[in-house]
């Protein structure tokens, strides 16, 4: 059953008042025995109880959040009771059943506990650890890092006021659980860390990303520590376990993504990635295959292209024994990595889909449409698409040879005449200065510069870079396959996969469809001498099982997206760009982007 686990967690939070004995306490604290067996409503009645908020239930019905509440309904039934230990605590927080089991059982060693009185020393210290447990699991370490040295400054207290341990911890957990619902349910912030999007949104723009309108997605892997994406931030540490799992589902939304809709995804390649501690988030790249892919070209070196390709698998089992050594010649971040010709790693890491890395892109083709691109002009079904206003491109400005190191008068120069940075800079094969510039900018100052002209490349491009030994990528367009010679200003016509689409599998269109098949609908697939085999069966068409999406970045030659990776499925929609609410420049704070829209 996909849904057992969810099941099962429902079933959890369902029965804990009925494995736990509640009909036999609830009377002490002046609720009805019966009640204990209502679902919810017993978790209503304890609530009301122990003076406590009586919508905490509402947190009980949310994966993602369900268990965090349930643990801290749990701790505050046995306080009712006082009981504050530290073994308790965690008793309370992981398995409360012992704990209720006593309370029902022995009511004289249990009674109904007094209201603490913060002025008495000795009632503080009854609870102490208790509070010093609860403190660690909202905070792990930093929460008593920030407050031990605070109860220690000797600040005078208000009568009746809590320890700052139990300050602290009430207030930290209970921060984490409503910015988890709201980040998981209804808006989440995000910043921009690339230039794929300029200028539309630019790097140092923070936004905020809704989720009401495609609807919110229900987390897939819920046990993870609040706010934190995948990876506690600096310890390259996960912050989430598996030990449950929901299959993909949504709560209802307005409608669902739409051409031109600028939208956060889970990088559908990212399943997999290299993991090393000294590179961002742990990843040395995050697209796996094609770096595997890289790593066994590199591997096979000086041979020429049809001699690797022949003997293309026993180089790649070649790359995975250097990945499992620690070695990835093809990817050295540093220079002092580089003088080596290797970096180290420390293992594959394999993520879940609501755990990959979040992306942003615009979504410019939905499932059904057909695309192409000619000469960097995006056609969706035969006509030219919708372009954003400020959509940039790269031009080459002939016989200006790029420079290793740009100086503050270059940056100056560019940003006068180009209205670019000189950092944004690139360079063409010919060694030419290549700027990103919108086409209404590049109108502008073409008659200034008649030597600016389009960087295009042609079909067919990687494969001559290959072959002149001026590449290192293996055919890095989507589908990644010498069958192919598709470059990002040439690409297609390529359709993008329904829901309910029978295709034809062969030799050719199998590198379109290998990652639909494997990675996003999880069935086994092998190619043998006699036909294509899914989940041990021989098979000729496959069909489609989700609706999927292309997305593209509007710094079209400087955006690695679906057109370097392929389809986004919609189990990875995350949600809809809604507005800056703050952006950051080099030179300070962008006002006149605040609270701007995104078209």
């Amino acid at each position: 059953m996909e849904y057992l686990s969810l099941i099962i967690g429902y079933l959890i939070i369902l029965l804990t008042p009925v494995f736990g004995l509640w009909f036999k306490f609830l009377p002490r604290i002046d609720a009805p025995a019966w009640t204990a067996y209502i679902p919810f409503y017993n978790y209503f009645v304890v609530l009301r109880a122990c003076k406590q908020p009586w919508y905490w239930v509402v947190f009980l019905l949310m994966p993602g959040i369900q268990f965090i509440m349930w643990a801290s309904i749990n701790v505050t039934v046995i306080r009712k009771f006082g009981v504050y230990g530290a073994k308790e605590t965690v008793l309370g927080i992981l398995f409360p059943f012992p704990i209720f089991w006593k309370i029902a059982n022995k009511e004289e060693e249990y009674p109904v506990a007094k209201e603490t009185n913060w002025d008495i020393p000795k009632q503080v210290d009854a609870r102490a650890p208790g509070d010093h447990v609860a403190l660690f699991f909202a905070l792990p370490i930093i929460g008593h890092a920030i407050a031990y040295p605070i109860s220690k400054l000797g600040f005078s207290r208000k009568s009746g006021k809590k320890s700052i341990f139990k300050e602290w911890g009430d207030a930290i957990l209970f921060a984490l659980i409503a910015a988890s619902a709201i980040r998981t349910y209804v808006f989440e912030p995000y910043t921009i860390p690339t230039g794929s999007m300029e200028k539309t949104l630019m790097v140092g723009d923070y936004l905020f990303v809704e989720k009401l309108t495609f609807g919110p997605r229900v987390p897939m892997t819920p046990f993870s520590y609040p706010v934190v994406h995948n990876a506690f931030p600096y310890l390259n540490v996960k912050s989430y376990v598996e030990i449950q799992k929901i299959p993909y589902s949504r709560l209802p939304g307005f409608r669902f993504v739409e051409r031109n809709d600028v939208t956060v995804f889970n990088f559908p390649a990212g399943d997999s990635a290299l993991n090393d501690p000294r590179m961002p988030y742990g990843l040395i790249g995050h697209t796996y295959e094609q770096i595997l892919m890289d790593e066994a070209y590199k591997l096979a070196g000086d041979i020429n292209l049809e001699a690797f390709e022949a003997n293309r698998d026993y180089y790649i089992d070649k790359a995975r024994e250097n990945f499992n050594s620690g070695i990835v010649k093809s990817r050295a971040p540093y220079p002092e990595d580089k003088a080596r010709g290797y970096t180290e790693i420390n293992g594959i890491l394999e993520r879940p889909v609501d755990k990959r890395e979040n992306y942003i892109k615009r979504c410019v083709a939905i499932y059904g449409d057909e695309i192409e691109v000619k000469n960097k002009e995006l056609y969706i079904n035969g006509e030219l698409a919708w372009q954003a206003p400020h959509m940039q491109y790269k031009y080459s400005l002939r016989d200006h040879k790029a420079k290793e190191q740009w100086t503050l008068a270059d940056d100056n120069y560019f940003k006068v005449n180009f209205g670019c940075s000189a950092f944004e800079l690139d360079y063409d094969e010919f060694g030419d200065v290549t700027i990103p510039m919108s086409k209404a900018k590049y109108a502008e100052v073409k008659p200034k510069y008649p030597n600016l002209v389009p960087y295009i490349k042609p079909k067919g491009y990687y494969e001559k870079a290959l072959r002149d030994g001026r590449s290192g990528a293996y055919y890095p367009i989507f589908p990644n396959n010498n069958q192919y010679d598709w470059s990002e200003d040439n690409f297609g016509p390529l359709k993008i996969p329904q829901k309910g689409e029978v295709v034809e599998l062969n030799h050719f269109t199998l590198p379109i469809y290998r990652r639909i098949i494997t990675a996003y609908e999880h069935h086994t697939l092998s190619e043998k001498a006699d036909g294509i085999y899914i989940d041990g069966k021989k098979v000729s068409t496959y069909t489609i099982e989700m609706n999927y999406y292309w997305l593209m970045g509007d710094n079209r030659n400087s955006s690695a997206d679906s057109r370097f990776w392929g389809f986004v499925p919609e189990d990875h929609i995350v949600g809809r760009a809604a507005f800056i609410w703050m952006s950051r420049g080099s030179d300070g704070v962008r006002w006149e982007r605040i609270f701007s829209g995104i078209d």
